[in-house]
C-alpha cells in the first residue's frame, strides 16, 4: 500500500452552478461522497471574488487526508479558459498541498458514463456544449451566463419565457383573452406575486437573477403540459437553441458520435429531453443523447484514476 492508511487515494469533486459533490476513495476502497451547496462557499462567479478558490480548497481538505499518492481531478463550473484553468491549478494546488487536474465540469460527462470522447451539454443552473477537437482543445457553444444566454438553463427558460408572454401582451393587448387562457401567463404571474402584465415586467426586472427566475422553470414545464402554446414554444426553442449549440461545436471539429447531457433541467424534464433527441435525430450526421444519470462527479474520479498525481496537466488551447 503506498501513502498514510488514512489518506485518500483518489478524490474526485464536482463543481456545479447549485451543488459542489466530493467523492473520495481511500487505499482501503472505503469511498465517501459529501454534497454542500456551492453558494456556502462560492461568491458570485468563480473568479469574481479572489476567496472563493481558497474557500473551496479549504472545505476539500477538511474533508480529505491527501499525500503525495493522492490523484485530485476536480471539475469547475465558470472555468472555462487556459487562464482560468491555471490559475484554478494553481491555487488549488498550493492549498490543497497536492498536484490538482483541473477540468470544466461538463468534462465530466463523457467520463462519467464510460465514453472517451462524446459531445458534453449541461442543461441546469446555466447551460454549455462543450466537446474537444483532435488536437484535444476545448470547443464550446453558450455558457454565456444566466441574462445574455444559457439557452434551456432554467433561469434561460423563464427569461424567455416571459419574454413570450410580454410580446403576446404587446401583439393582442395585456387584457386579452387568449393571454386569460393561456396557463403560463397564471403560473408566472402566481410566481413572482403579481397581478398583471405590467407588475411581471416590473417585478421580474427588480428581482432579476438565476435563483429567482430559475426557480419558476418548472412552472413552464407544467404549463406547456396543460396546454399552453407560450409555454410549449418556450420549450421548444430552448431545444433549437441547444441542437443548434451541438451543430456548432461539431462545425468547429468537436468529437463525439454521442451527446451526454447532465443537468437539473434536462435531467428532470423529460420534454426538454425528448424535444432536444429528436432534433439531434434529424441532423445531418445524428447524433444519440445520452441523459447522465449517475452525479457527475462519477467522472471526476475515473479520471482520477486514470491520472498520476505527480503530472501537471496543462489546459487545452483556447476556449475556441
Amino acid at each position: 500500500m503506498n501513502g498514510h492508511p488514512d489518506a485518500v487515494r483518489l478524490l474526485g469533486v464536482d463543481v456545479g452552478g447549485t451543488k459542489t459533490h466530493l467523492a473520495s476513495i481511500d487505499h482501503g476502497g472505503r469511498r465517501r461522497d459529501v454534497v454542500r451547496a456551492s453558494s456556502d462557499w462560492r461568491r458570485g462567479h468563480l473568479f469574481s471574488d479572489d476567496r472563493n478558490l481558497p474557500r473551496l480548497g479549504a472545505w476539500i481538505a477538511s474533508l480529505s487526508h491527501l499525500d503525495r499518492h493522492t490523484h485530485v481531478v476536480i471539475g469547475l463550473r465558470d472555468c472555462a479558459s487556459d487562464a482560468e484553468i491555471e490559475q484554478a491549478h494553481r491555487v488549488l494546488s498550493r492549498v490543497l498541498g497536492v498536484r490538482v487536474r483541473i477540468e470544466n465540469d461538463a468534462d465530466l460527462l463523457g467520463p462519467a458514463v464510460g465514453l472517451d470522447h462524446a459531445i458534453a451539454m449541461i442543461v441546469g443552473t446555466g447551460s454549455i456544449v462543450s466537446a474537444r477537437d483532435a488536437e484535444g482543445a476545448r470547443v464550446t457553444s453558450d455558457g454565456h451566463g444566466w441574462l445574455l444566454g444559457d439557452w434551456g438553463s432554467a433561469p434561460g427558460l423563464v427569461r424567455d419565457a416571459i419574454t413570450r408572454v410580454l410580446r403576446a401582451s404587446d401583439v393582442a393587448g395585456p387584457t386579452a383573452d387568449v393571454l386569460g387562457k393561456d396557463p403560463l401567463v397564471a403560473a408566472l404571474l402566481d410566481h413572482f406575486a403579481v397581478s398583471d402584465i405590467a407588475g411581471l415586467a416590473a417585478t421580474a426586472t427588480i428581482t432579476a437573477g438565476p435563483e429567482a427566475w430559475g426557480s419558476a422553470a418548472s412552472r413552464v414545464f407544467d404549463a406547456a403540459h396543460l396546454g399552453s402554446a407560450l409555454a410549449s414554444a418556450t420549450v421548444e426553442f430552448a431545444a433549437e437553441r441547444l441542437a443548434d449549440g451541438v451543430a456548432s461545436v461539431i462545425r468547429r471539429g468537436g468529437l463525439g458520435d454521442e451527446v451526454v447531457a447532465a443537468g437539473g433541467v434536462i435531467v428532470h424534464q423529460t420534454m426538454l429531453e425528448e424535444s432536444v433527441r429528436a432534433r439531434l435525430a434529424l441532423m445531418p450526421h445524428p447524433r444519440d443523447l445520452v441523459v447522465v444519470r449517475v452525479p457527475p462527479v462519477e467522472g471526476a474520479v475515473r479520471l482520477a484514476e486514470e491520472t498520476p498525481p505527480t503530472v501537471v496537466l496543462q489546459a487545452s488551447q483556447a476556449n475556441s
